[in-house]
């Protein structure tokens, strides 16, 4: 009798130093956790960062035509009132033409406003529509740089998922395409935005002709802070990576013949739905 107790004795202290390794185990687990969360936090507000650094300056070469434009309006006016040619007609003209160039600045800036501006809810948007606005803001850059670009545009493609986060993360993909050009000095700058529907996915592949990716770099073009650039943050590929993740979406890459293709996989809305059921 005496042994059955001490045995139960034995059971219960080996039982409760169990319980407490797992209870520090778990607690070492949340503090791992939440060092991990606060450390992607981090990585997220500085690609933010260095994200609005890059639009801030696209948006002033976006703003550079418009003003010079409006600087020849301006000038325009001083000589025609010298030689006594302002009119009716030539109001009716300078207010067209200023108030054209005015609304291009203007969607600038509300583009820079609705790409930073965290969607609250998941909601169907159109892969092709958020494109064209990465790409209007991308114009001018492209431009300045001889970037070709050929979008293959069909239709609404309804997504399901955060349209501005998207935007960004086909920002990202643009900027990652500019840099390569330039670094690769090609005379012929191609970048080619085919979008494609699956069973799940709506696709948007982003080809361009600049080269390629080292292959011994591929598994690691995604990591936080990688980056070939001598002045580059690294941190552009990885917030794509993170934005299609949080919504369920997936980012690759490849190399082609010529160059490199990136590629957006967002639900569809079809999946999406089946996927709450």
């Amino acid at each position: 009798m005496k042994g059955l107790v001490e045995s139960q004795i034995g059971y219960r202290d080996l039982a409760e130093k169990y319980e407490a390794i797992n209870r520090r185990l778990e607690e070492r687990l949340q503090h791992e956790i939440a060092k991990n969360k606060e450390k992607d936090l981090l990585l997220i507000q500085q690609a933010r960062l260095a994200a609005m650094g890059e639009m801030i300056t696209t948006i002033g070469q976006q703003w550079r035509r418009p003003l010079k434009s409006l600087s020849h309006l301006i000038q325009d006016v001083k000589e025609a009132d010298e030689f006594g040619e302002i009119d009716g007609q030539f109001i009716d003209r300078f207010t067209r033409e200023s108030m054209m160039q005015i609304n291009l600045m203007s969607r600038a800036i509300n583009d820079f406003r609705k790409f930073y501006k965290p969607d609250q809810e998941k909601c169907t948007f159109s892969v092709g529509d958020a494109i064209e606005d990465a790409l209007f803001i991308f114009s001018q850059t492209f431009k300045d740089h001889g970037i070709e670009v050929g979008f293959e545009y069909r239709g609404q493609q309804p997504a399901f998922g955060y349209p501005n986060e998207f935007s960004q993360a086909v920002l990202h993909i643009l900027t990652n395409a500019r840099d390569a050009f330039v670094e690769s000095g090609s005379s012929s700058r191609i970048l080619t935005i085919k979008i494609f529907e699956t069973e799940q996915f709506i696709t948007a592949e982003f080809t361009n002709n600049a080269g390629g990716i080292e292959p011994s770099l591929m598994k690691t073009i995604f990591a936080p802070y990688f980056t070939t650039k001598p002045h580059g943050t690294g941190l552009g590929l990885y917030m794509t990576k993170k934005i299609m993740e949080n919504m369920n979406g997936i980012v690759t890459v490849e190399n082609t013949g010529e160059g490199a293709r990136f590629t957006l996989f967002v639900p569809k809305v079809s999946a999406a739905v089946k996927a709450d059921y």
